[in-house]
């Protein structure tokens, strides 16, 4: 995503560094509480030893929780920056972690290694609707017959919500900005994510699921707690002076780092009186043919 004029191009290898640690452990909680599950209930697990890989594994909260329900097998975390990864030597005995850019050519000792690949909230790093070096390189990490399980934010479909009454004004403001800087800036196109069943279906795969989980109002303040967080870093990325804005419904005529700031100050006022963000999430299960 670049940034607009007179700002630095964006890197998305940087931007997840700087995010506070805190948001990736509460994404995990979100889902975690969303979906019911940590492997979906198509993919058959059972008590043989498996070999199971975490692609942007980030702090391998995933791959935590599924060790303690399943101890039995083998757990590989993948991610292109080690900023987020639990110290080694905290780590059980079968899990490991290693930097791997997932776009990246793989080791050889990665290719038809794994019994079964997750990959989460990926949405962000595929620029202008190619996935396709990233699914490649997923696949082929899979043994014959094993499971993928992709699950996403679907950023396309965030929209701010509140209870009768309570005003969302600031916060609808605040998701409509990310939402046109995400397709127009970040060139996130989410045709890739709505049409990535057919497309593993393309690839010789026969997919299991491919199910659209809506936020669920319990979770309203988890999820706006998260966002709150994300945008908190938003600002810093402004210039000063107002820059205007293109003429689209939602949108202010102008922003700057200050009355993105301010918007922000007030979405936070706004949550707390019932207010909140979110997103679909889609699950996409396939099993490679084998």
């Amino acid at each position: 995503m670049e940034r607009i004029e007179g700002t630095k191009k964006w890197d998305a290898s940087a931007y997840w560094k700087e995010q506070d640690f805190q948001t990736l452990h509460l994404q995990h909680w979100i889902f975690t509480h969303q979906l019911g599950y940590l492997l979906h209930p198509k993919i058959s697990v059972g008590e043989k030893p498996l070999k199971i890989a975490d692609v942007a594994c980030g702090n391998a909260a995933w791959l935590l929780d599924l060790a303690r329900q399943h101890p039995q097998h083998e757990y590989v975390g993948l991610d292109i920056t080690p900023a987020h990864f639990p110290a080694a030597g905290n780590l059980p005995p079968n899990i490991r972690l290693h930097v791997q850019d997932a776009f990246a050519e793989l080791p050889s000792e990665y290719v038809g290694a794994f019994d079964i690949v997750s990959i989460r909230t990926i949405y962000s790093a595929v620029i202008d609707n190619n996935v396709e070096p990233l699914l490649s390189n997923l696949l082929k990490m899979l043994k014959p017959g094993g499971y993928l399980q992709w699950a996403e934010n679907d950023a396309s479909t965030l929209t701010a919500r509140a209870p009768e009454g309570t005003g969302m004004n600031a916060m609808t403001s605040v998701a409509s900005i990310q939402n046109f800087f995400s397709r127009h800036q970040g060139k996130m196109d989410p045709g890739w994510l709505h049409n990535l069943g057919s497309t593993l279906e393309q690839h010789g795969c026969e997919v299991l699921a491919d199910d659209v989980i809506v936020p669920l109002p319990e979770l309203s303040r988890a999820w706006s707690d998260n966002l709150l967080m994300v945008w908190m870093g938003l600002p810093g990325r402004l210039p000063e002076q107002a820059i205007p804005l293109p003429q689209v419904p939602g949108l202010p005529a102008s922003l700057s780092r200050q009355s993105l700031g301010d918007l922000i100050m007030q979405s936070t006022a706004e949550a707390s009186q019932g207010a909140w963000a979110a997103m679909d999430q889609r699950v996409v299960v396939a099993r490679k043919a084998g």
